[in-house]
């Protein structure tokens, strides 16, 4: 089975870290270009989890992620409050003052917001939320869940996959990763397990859709986070491990696509991809 070159890919992560211990995907420091930023210091550090190695000068990185806070606890967005939040529990430090009620409010404003007309970003919304509320000692009530849930059914293409305007994985894995972390049911589980069947390709090894032509990072990572969630193996593991290896760049790091450029949160993907093939596969 094709795997990945960890050691360039460990070389790669490394090398985005900036002075001020943040990581950027587009670090070209011969060009005067350091600018960190909290999401793709959050892949760097998943990646170097998922590769076994520590993290270079971890204070710094903390301290730096800390000064991404606001005066009131909050974040300028919650994507920033997403990755800073998540990477300072990685590091096993506290942010600088309680970001609780940042988060609250923002719970408060995404449950009760007016009719959604772009799901896709929505789900990804919901995910970083419920993601980030056991950082900020949150749990979701009764009333919360029904009102997500309420969200989700509206998201979702009847009797197939999400979302409405368009049926592909990556929304789909999103918005089952929403249900298993507020603890909802996956309603129609056999549609979604028929979904990842239909998505399987002996060549691409999962596809965006049923229909597309194309597969790519966030889409081999999703074929497989529902896979495992629905408890089925993937259809072509061979080729799946292949277009992994296909997303590694010259320079170590994974693009979103063949051929595409190397970022940090493709890496991250196309190892947490790479990891959960691993897991998938049948003991023996």
């Amino acid at each position: 089975m094709h795997s990945l070159d960890r050691e360039a890919l460990t070389r790669y992560v490394l090398d985005r870290q900036t002075p001020t211990g943040g990581f950027c995907f587009y670090r070209t420091p011969e060009w005067g270009v350091d600018e960190p930023n909290a999401p793709d210091t959050l892949a760097a550090l998943e990646s170097l989890r998922l590769v076994g190695r520590e993290v270079p000068a971890p204070e710094l990185t903390a301290a730096w992620l800390r000064t991404l806070q606001q005066d009131d606890g909050g974040f300028a967005t919650l994507r920033i409050g997403w990755a800073t939040l998540r990477a300072l529990e990685m590091l096993e430090v506290e942010p600088t003052r309680s970001a609780h009620a940042w988060a609250a409010g923002l719970l408060r404003r995404v449950l009760q917001a007016p009719p959604i007309r772009e799901w896709r970003s929505a789900l990804l919304e919901f995910l970083e939320l419920v993601e980030l509320l056991p950082a900020v000692h949150i749990e979701l009530d009764q009333q919360q869940r029904g009102a997500l849930r309420g969200l989700l059914q509206a998201a979702r293409m009847p009797g197939s996959g999400w979302t409405c305007a368009g049926i592909e994985l990556e929304s789909t894995a999103v918005a089952v990763r929403v249900l298993q972390l507020a603890r909802l049911p996956i309603e129609q589980p056999d549609t979604l397990r028929r979904l990842v069947t239909e998505c399987g390709d002996r060549v691409l090894g999962l596809r965006i859709s049923p229909q597309a032509g194309a597969t790519s990072a966030a889409t081999l990572h999703a074929g497989l986070v529902l896979a495992s969630a629905l408890g089925i193996q993937p259809t072509y593991p061979e080729a799946i491990a292949s277009n992994i290896a296909l997303l590694q760049r010259r320079d170590g790091g994974l693009g979103r696509r063949d051929k595409a450029i190397s970022t940090l949160q493709d890496t991250w993907l196309g190892l947490a991809a790479e990891q959960l093939l691993h897991e998938l596969r049948p003991a023996g």
